[in-house]
């Protein structure tokens, strides 16, 4: 099937609400505060090291307004990329590919 750009690296949601939150001139521990999570919590999200859920998406969402499906849009992106560089899937698909040739 070729390489259809999975090399690339996604970007992460949590950089794009950094930017926002820049932006917008709000600390990480006001917006922790008023989405009731903890700071660790949001810095470990805007800083690529904690993936987002759908349930932080939608509290990012009423936050800041940007849209949760987006975000969650690029989630999945990055969990894509994660898995297709994940060594022992890789293998797996190896084996799946080979059976599935002999169909």
């Amino acid at each position: 099937m070729g390489n259809l750009g999975y090399g690339a690296n996604p970007t992460h949601p949590g950089e794009v609400l950094k930017d926002e939150i820049e932006y917008r001139g709000i600390t990480q521990r006001k917006l922790a505060e008023s989405m009731g999570l903890t700071y660790s919590v949001v810095n470990e999200i805007l800083n690529a090291k904690r993936p987002l859920t759908a349930k932080t998406a939608l509290m990012f969402e009423a936050a800041l307004d940007v849209p949760a499906d987006s975000l969650m849009y690029l989630q999945s992106k990055c969990n894509m990329q994660t898995a297709r560089s994940d060594k022992s899937i890789i293998d797996i698909l190896k084996s799946i590919r080979k059976m599935a040739a002999m169909l």
